[in-house]
């Protein structure tokens, strides 16, 4: 009765810890795309708020953006963006990488934001090449402040458009 009672203490212990024990599949990853319309400004004037952005936005951007053209209207660069781990025991930080790309045209832009494969050397979570659920949900929340911000800026609501009202 007792190693009855035991095993089944166990298996209900196990059965209540709720951990992410694998990464989401790859096929599950999705480029998020962000379109912004109605802008005022020209393709230029675009460009120069969502460099003004990522440049504020970021604290090296110099280390995330790899190539822009202010003529072309694009920005390419790559970030990194923090996940966790949740179990009932832990919550493990993890970090992964994602393209940024963006183009402004008259009056409208878009955003694309894409999660990479792989593990950055600053990550703790080496065997998780993608995030599990409960933190590809953070990743695409993150994505979402991203775009936010930017849409302000855009707009020009952002942080330096707000400083030239003195």
């Amino acid at each position: 009765m007792k190693r009855w009672f035991f095993a089944t203490s166990i298996l209900l212990f196990q059965g209540c810890a709720t951990i992410e024990n694998s990464p989401i599949a790859r096929e599950q990853l999705e480029i998020k795309a962000f379109t912004y319309t109605d802008l005022t400004g020209d393709k230029e004037q675009l460009w120069n708020r969502a460099n003004n952005y990522f440049a504020s936005a970021y604290n090296n951007s110099k280390a995330v953006l790899r190539t822009s053209s202010q003529i072309q209207g694009t920005i390419i660069g790559k970030g990194i963006v923090s996940w966790k781990i949740r179990s009932d025991f832990y919550i493990k930080p993890c970090y992964s990488e994602y393209q940024i790309r963006f183009v402004a045209k008259e009056h409208k832009a878009r955003l694309q934001l894409e999660l990479l494969e792989g593990t950055p050397p600053l990550s703790n979570c080496v065997y998780w090449t993608l995030p599990g659920g409960y933190g590809y949900q953070q990743v695409m929340d993150e994505f979402n402040e991203i775009s936010s911000g930017l849409g302000k800026a855009l707009r020009g609501e952002g942080k330096i458009e707000s400083m030239k009202d003195f």
